[in-house]
């Protein structure tokens, strides 16, 4: 344990001189998700996402910045489907996209920004046991495996609004869209950019 401690303090010493260079910014942060925008009738009940990403951004030193954010979240998740049997387990959500912020206030104590990230991303469900609520509906026979289910790939566009204050804190909202079925959780976020 010690010896991951230690790796993990040089890393940030590292990454820190580094980010001191050239406009280069790194940002780590934990989100939350309660809610979620795309509502889908399909049995999956999901009651809230926990996240946490690392960035990398190039400052301009003006209004712009560009960069890529690595994302992932977690979630329980409930299944009820039709051969009367319900399933629990997690699903698990990642990202690599790329990004880009415009900053109203670059410079300044509050500093409020908008921004987007696109590209790839992934879904993985993973259950974990199942239950049978109607014994007279059963049919054993298309019961879904327990297990990691092969994950979906998908495109991801996620705009978000927020505020950096004083350099370092930055609070904001961001939301996941896709064309598949990530039901667009709206994440609040806070991160420390160094």
């Amino acid at each position: 344990m010690k010896k991951i401690a230690a790796l993990v303090l040089a890393l940030c010493a590292a990454v820190s001189v580094f980010g001191q260079n050239a406009g280069h910014k790194f940002e780590i942060g934990v989100g939350y998700a309660p809610f979620f925008l795309e509502i889908v009738e399909d049995g999956v009940r999901m009651p809230y996402e926990g996240d946490a990403y690392f960035e990398w951004r190039y400052d301009f030193g003006n209004h712009f910045d560009v960069g890529a954010k690595l994302d992932y979240k977690y979630c329980p998740v409930n299944l009820f489907d039709g051969n009367a049997v319900s399933y629990s387990g997690d699903q698990h959500y990642g990202a690599l996209l790329a990004l880009a912020d415009f900053k109203f206030l670059p410079g300044k104590k509050v500093n409020p920004f908008i921004g987007i990230g696109a590209g790839a991303g992934f879904i993985l469900d993973v259950w974990k046991s199942q239950k049978v609520e109607r014994p007279e509906y059963h049919d054993a026979s298309k019961d879904m495996p327990l297990g990691a289910k092969d994950p979906t790939i998908l495109f991801v566009a996620a705009p978000r609004i927020g505020v950096e204050l004083f350099s370092h804190l930055r609070l904001s909202a961001s939301v996941d869209m896709s064309p598949a079925d990530t039901r667009w959780p709206v994440c609040f976020n806070i991160g420390w950019t160094f």
